[in-house]
């Protein structure tokens, strides 16, 4: 009697617990134990929870993923990786603005020659003041020497004004010096940046590239990680990686040149998720990579807008 009463109370408990929160007995917690299998259940076991699961509704779909908990060594790679990033909009903004308010290189020195000409008008500026106050301070020397021991002190105080002074228009010079020095590298920078730019908006000039250029496998470690193993049969597979991130693709199906642009016709992609689950489907997608340059070990191409270059692995 005795351990039947306490079923009825375990079972109560249980039922009380689905009625107060029926979402906690509808869903299920998807995770990978310390073996590496996937495991479903009800509950989620506080031991792996670090190690990231994903939530599911009663029909199987996800609802929510969380992602594992960084180690010290991952954090610093994701910090890294957030500034480069950071540093690349930075960049990316600053091409934009090149684009828009000049149109050759031609036009960013003529810029930078009108500034040099007024940095180097307030440096003469500046110098001709010196040679003023240099004379100044001679006549002013001149008077106390006069004096001598009746030179009053007013004579001493205006003195040291005018070193003062003539200090200060020789600290602006040297300023207005180094401003011309860093403008010229600035401006020089601009300048050979767009040219890039201006490259890359039109390739007409860029030498021819051959498929014997292209086949074999190109690697880059970034920002990014990834690997192109283009074959001579016209197939490839394409492994693709934030860095800092679990999250990864590979592609496969076949490849073509037409204009110095890489023609993926992409057919199957395995694409892991940030708790390392894996899924393959078959699509029919189309890439087209701009090729800017091909050498026997680099290969220049442009992606998603940005410059990138891949190495022989």
């Amino acid at each position: 009697m005795r351990l039947t009463q306490l079923l009825i109370l375990f079972l109560t408990g249980i039922l009380s617990a689905t009625v107060a929160n029926p979402a906690a007995a509808q869903n299920l917690y998807k995770y990978k134990n310390h073996e590496g299998v996937t495991v479903l259940s009800s509950n989620m076991p506080s031991e792996f929870v670090h190690l990231g699961y994903s939530i599911l509704d009663r029909n199987g779909r996800t609802i929510d993923t969380i992602p594992p908990v960084l180690t010290n060594h991952q954090k610093v790679q994701l910090e890294n990786l957030e500034s480069r990033v950071a540093q690349q909009e930075r960049e990316a903004e600053i091409d934009q603005e090149l684009l828009f308010l000049y149109g050759s290189p031609d036009e960013i020195y003529d810029a930078m020659y009108r500034k040099l000409d007024e940095l180097e008008q307030k440096v003469s500026e500046m110098q001709n003041l010196e040679i003023i106050l240099a004379k100044n301070i001679d006549d002013k020397r001149l008077q106390i020497k006069k004096a001598g021991d009746k030179a009053p002190d007013y004579l001493y105080k205006e003195l040291d004004n005018l070193k003062e002074q003539k200090e200060t228009y020789s600290d602006r010079a040297a300023t207005y010096n180094r401003e011309k020095s860093l403008l010229k590298q600035q401006y020089t920078a601009s300048a050979e940046r767009l040219k890039t730019l201006l490259k890359q908006k039109n390739l007409t000039d860029i030498e021819a590239v051959t498929r014997e250029q292209l086949v074999g496998k190109w690697r880059i470690r970034e920002d990014i990680a990834m690997d192109w193993n283009l074959d001579h049969s016209g197939s490839f597979d394409m492994f693709f990686q934030k860095l800092g991130t679990l999250a990864s693709e590979k592609s496969f199906g076949t490849w073509q040149l037409s204009n110095n642009q890489i023609i993926f016709s992409i057919r199957r992609k395995q694409e892991k998720d940030a708790i390392g689950d894996e899924e393959s489907r078959r699509i029919a997608e189309e890439k087209r990579i701009q090729v800017i340059k091909a050498t026997k070990n680099e290969l220049q191409i442009i992606m998603n807008g940005k410059a990138i270059s891949l190495y022989r692995s």
